[in-house]
């Protein structure tokens, strides 16, 4: 949503919204433009950059940049749009564009952006208005009309007036099927026999109303011949490795560009578009006769013929959803059915996901899927995302489809401590945090900066080891307070100030693992207090061997009888028919052979009887403590236990113990 920053997404691509903003770039497109227009003395504004390029794949690890308002192929993105109406004059060249496409998912919530140059505007869908917005472009701030709109098949219709209510300009955006057709248009119909002289051709599809289709990635074959020789097909997209000198390459945003060069001969240059599935197009340019340069090579180089592949992509992923977008107690499932098209599209790896506006995986629902259905069972209250996607092909998602829900009444999830948790899904903090890499979080430069995780789960014995991947600029130590709560509340404690450091890697996290002071149990709440500006990951704890670990008595699950006391580091004068319950104790597939026990034995000898309580057998076995005036340490062989037990610490009548802690090994 438009709504919501953005810095990471399945598919490597950033939104056309003009949400997707780095920690050390501009705030905004619209920022960007009015900060200069209003800064005094200011002659004009560069900017990083117009074009797209090679290299500096920022946010992701792709081939090539994603800051350009216009791709590498040349092709102009929504972003050229608003540079436009705000560094024109409507009165000399009156403008407006729409943005996005319009083929979604039916009730889908989108996101309509509107810019123009002109002074007022006005959207329609199906021909009936969702209202008039001004822009003023000399003081304003907002540079745009936006509108949030349930998805139906139709038209989106914006009319740009000037002063007097006169419509200077239109742009349209209409709903369209798969591609039936191929399109070809070149920028000029003749080129100069020069060996050097270049006409560009722009290949799109249309559907079978002869709609435009913008979001068609078809797989097009090119072929030159005659007087004239294909030097090269881009399509502008950051994550396609294609040859850039092949003869084949997929529609990006509906898009390929293909490049002709002149030989040294005049005559017809034929040039051919195929794709399987569609109608080719043949056009017929002109090369005419020319002087050559000198120092002219005469060695023309074209691109190589590319191997055989006559994929057809998936276009698009239409969800349908069976059931209800609002969960609650009495309503927790839906069915969700997925379409693809073009039906006889080659891939059919359907995949799904539950996540948040962020992209980041939710644990409020749980997905149960086979193949293009998927049945969504929610858990707890919040808003949440079903993803579904395809990778086309490719090593990761490239078509992605997504529908709304929200669940109320059911109450909080917790966010597993032993899973990890990404810096994104932050809940708390006490000053502005931005989106960091690859769905972490970013703190902000000289400030201190909290980041609370709350309801984190570590259940009943807990974990005094953490994870924590972290991209810091330095490699100098970075001194990191971690709180249970936040700090300045009622109850909140400092665990431990731990150091991080790495040798410093730009953009690339780097993990430190950290024995705490402490263990951290139960449902909890989590802070990360820092002074420096980071990139928090997020964080994971180890999941302790609880088995084989030395538990304290007080560590029981549960204790309950006739008689005992709760001491400050022991159970304390334990008599009759007390029991002492320790769940969740996973002693593997080898299990243990012996077990120490540190107590007291206040008469001439305490019989212990341990049992197992497992999933196959209830196991008995029993020990004798003898007495001692101090707490010492006596070990015992036993019979061993295998998997995972529920052990209980029975004390019988006529019992005088004191218990302080164990170790089965």
């Amino acid at each position: 949503p438009l709504t919501q920053p953005m810095l990471a997404n399945d598919d490597e691509q950033c939104s056309s919204l003009g949400n997707c903003t780095t920690s050390w770039g501009a705030k905004s497109t619209e920022k960007t433009i009015t900060d200069d227009r209003d800064a005094k003395f200011c002659l004009g504004q560069y900017f990083w950059t117009g074009w797209d390029y090679i290299g500096e794949p920022t946010p992701y690890q792709t081939k090539n940049s994603y800051f350009g308002q216009i791709d590498t192929a040349g092709f102009k993105k929504d972003a050229f749009y608003i540079y436009q109406a705000e560094w024109t004059s409507y009165k000399d060249n009156p403008m407006v564009h729409i943005l996005p496409y319009w083929d979604y998912n039916e009730g889908q919530l989108i996101d309509v952006r509107v810019f123009s140059n002109a002074p007022k505007i006005e959207l329609f869908f199906n021909d009936e208005s969702l209202g008039k917005v001004e822009i003023d472009h000399i003081k304003g701030k907002k540079l745009s009309g936006d509108w949030q709109i349930p998805y139906s098949k139709g038209s989106l219709k914006a009319f740009a007036y000037d002063e007097d209510g006169n419509v200077i300009a239109t742009d349209i955006q209409t709903s369209f099927g798969d591609a039936t057709e191929i399109i070809m248009e070149a920028d000029k119909s003749e080129l100069k026999a020069d060996g050097e002289d270049l006409i560009f051709v722009t290949i799109s599809s249309k559907d079978a109303d002869g709609n435009y289709v913008a979001n068609a990635n078809n797989r097009i074959e090119v072929e030159v011949t005659g007087a004239a020789r294909l030097v090269g097909l881009d399509n502008g997209d950051s994550t396609d490795y294609d040859q850039y000198k092949g003869t084949s390459r997929r529609l990006f945003s509906g898009k390929l560009l293909a490049i002709i060069a002149a030989k040294f001969d005049s005559g017809d240059i034929k040039v051919k578009a195929t794709s399987k599935g569609l109608k080719a197009n043949e056009i017929t340019l002109k090369a005419v006769p020319s002087e050559v340069r000198v120092g002219v090579s005469k060695a023309l180089v074209e691109n190589t013929k590319s191997l055989s592949n006559d994929e057809i992509p998936i276009r698009k992923i239409n969800l349908i959803n069976h059931g209800i977008n609002h969960f609650d107690k009495e309503n927790t499932k839906a069915k969700v059915t997925a379409e693809i098209y073009p039906a006889n599209a080659s891939y059919n790896d359907i995949h799904w996901r539950a996540i948040t506006a962020l992209g980041i995986d939710t644990n409020i629902a749980d997905i149960e899927y086979k193949g293009t259905e998927a049945l969504v069972t929610v858990k707890g209250d919040g808003e949440f995302r079903l993803r579904c996607y395809a990778n086309n092909g490719r090593k990761q998602a490239v078509i992605i489809s997504e529908l709304e829900f929200e669940a109320t009444g059911l109450g909080n999830v917790n966010l597993d401590a032993y899973d990890f948790i990404p810096g994104g899904l932050y809940s708390a903090s006490n000053y502005g945090l931005s989106n960091g890499h690859e769905r972490g979080v970013l703190t902000s430069v000289d400030v201190e900066s909290h980041i609370g995780f709350g309801n984190v789960d570590f259940g009943q014995y807990g974990s005094d080891e953490v994870t924590v991947p972290i991209f810091y600029n330095s490699s100098e130590p970075l001194a990191i307070e971690i709180w249970e709560g936040m700090p300045g509340e009622e109850g909140s404690k400092l665990v431990d100030k731990v150091h991080y450091q790495a040798a410093a890697k730009w953009s690339v996290y780097q993990e430190n693992t950290f024995k705490l002071s402490r263990r951290l149990k139960g449902v909890t709440s989590l802070c990360f207090v820092v002074n420096e500006q980071i990139h928090l990951k997020g964080f994971q704890f180890t999941k302790l061997n609880k088995a084989y670990a030395q538990l304290s008595a007080l560590d029981n699950t549960r204790v309950f009888g006739d008689s005992f006391k709760i001491s400050e580091n022991a159970v304390e004068n334990i008599g009759n028919n007390v029991v002492l319950e320790f769940e969740e104790m996973d002693f593997g597939q080898d299990g243990f052979s012996k077990i120490l026990i540190c107590g007291r034995s206040n008469t001439e000898v305490n019989t212990i009887h341990i049992r197992f309580h497992g999933d196959e057998e209830d196991v008995n076995q029993i020990v004798e403590f003898p007495y001692s005036e101090d707490y010492i340490e006596k070990e015992f062989e036993l019979k061993s236990v295998a998997g995972n037990q529920k052990v209980a610490f029975v004390f019988m009548p006529g019992s005088n113990f004191d218990f302080q802690y164990f170790k089965f090994s």
